[in-house]
């Protein structure tokens, strides 16, 4: 089978204009995508590469590949990792990972708290801010932590995201909503431990080993830290009801979002100990050293060439089973 690995290809110093400055945190390295290529090639697949740039559509059309391998996270707008998928449906290539639709509502994570929630998941209290008027009408008890609404990889976190007053909410959610597009996100601080629920596949997706991510800052940005300041563990020896709820809320997340093949699950414990979901990552980081999905594969005996067939297997299952008119979950 001819598999094409679609990727985000690394901005240049200065390169992301008016974009934040830290836009490409998101991107894989070029040591992942050619890690990737080589576990597509060890399952006996003939592997290409092809970066999302102005003429992806052009040579996407031109080499109509049997599957596409999709990392890519796109660079502009709310919708932008619904790029590749979108084109591909309209183009009735088949592909790994969720759909448009998926993917752009993922990325809004007001929106997939609101769907989370509708579904009995916990997660904390937030407020979705438009524009810096509607600041002073956040009515949440401190501490707060504040970030931009649709963006990944802890893009916009950092130490001053964690705020204890008014005067700190007005100036960082201030500085997000100018210097990032769309909305601002400001939320109860779960002050607990944190941990990733990976799933892998479809109807019934297995269940990863869960990884607990610890540094010596207590933030959210605990899986993006410089690695010298991280420590992950996984697997993580937790008592069985409490894995039990992270894997519950985590199947209703996918089913309720449409995930397909792939997914990572975040979640925080609240001040009772129990834990709240945070946000989900359809196309989690594959980098296999660092990432977490991948040594959450590894933890449940699932080695990196086996997670990447995996994952192609879903993808190739699912599409099998297709219909017209049917969803393709």
């Amino acid at each position: 089978m001819r598999v094409l690995l679609v990727y985000d290809e690394a901005l240049e110093p200065g390169g992301a204009g008016e974009l934040p400055p830290d836009i490409g945190r998101e991107f894989e390295t070029a040591e992942t995508v050619a890690a990737l290529l080589a576990a597509v090639e060890a399952a006996g697949h003939t592997a290409a590469k092809l970066p999302l740039n102005v003429d992806f559509f052009e040579q996407v059309s031109r080499i109509k590949p049997d599957l596409v391998f999709n990392i890519a996270e796109g660079l502009r707008g709310a919708a932008r990792e619904s790029i590749v998928p979108a084109w591909l449906e309209h183009l009735g290539i088949p592909y790994t990972g969720s759909d448009g639709l998926t993917m752009a509502v993922s990325l809004d994570k007001a929106l997939t708290k609101e769907i989370a929630a509708a579904r009995g998941v916990r997660t904390p209290a937030f407020r979705r801010l438009r524009n810096p008027a509607q600041i002073e009408t956040v009515d949440l008890p401190f501490p707060l932590f504040v970030k931009p609404n649709a963006e990944g990889s802890n893009m916009g976190v950092y130490s001053s995201s964690l705020v204890q007053t008014p005067d700190e909410l007005a100036e960082r959610a201030g500085r997000i909503l100018a210097e990032y597009p769309g909305d601002c996100l400001v939320e109860t601080f779960a002050p607990g431990r944190e941990f990733c629920i990976g799933l892998l596949g479809n109807g019934s997706p297995r269940v990863l080993a869960p990884a607990e991510v610890c540094t010596e800052a207590d933030l959210y940005a605990r899986k993006h830290a410089p690695l010298r300041h991280r420590e992950m563990i996984c697997p993580v020896e937790l008592p069985a009801g409490l894995v039990d709820e992270m894997v519950s809320a985590s199947l209703e997340v996918f089913e309720a979002l449409g995930c397909r093949d792939l997914a990572r699950m975040d979640f925080m414990l609240d001040v009772d100990g129990r834990p709240s979901f945070l946000e989900v990552n359809p196309l989690p980081s594959l980098a296999p050293a660092t990432a977490v999905y991948p040594l959450q594969a590894k933890a449940a005996g699932v080695g990196y060439d086996e997670l990447i067939a995996g994952i192609i297997e879903a993808a190739v299952r699912r599409c099998a089973a297709y219909r017209p008119g049917e969803s393709r979950k």
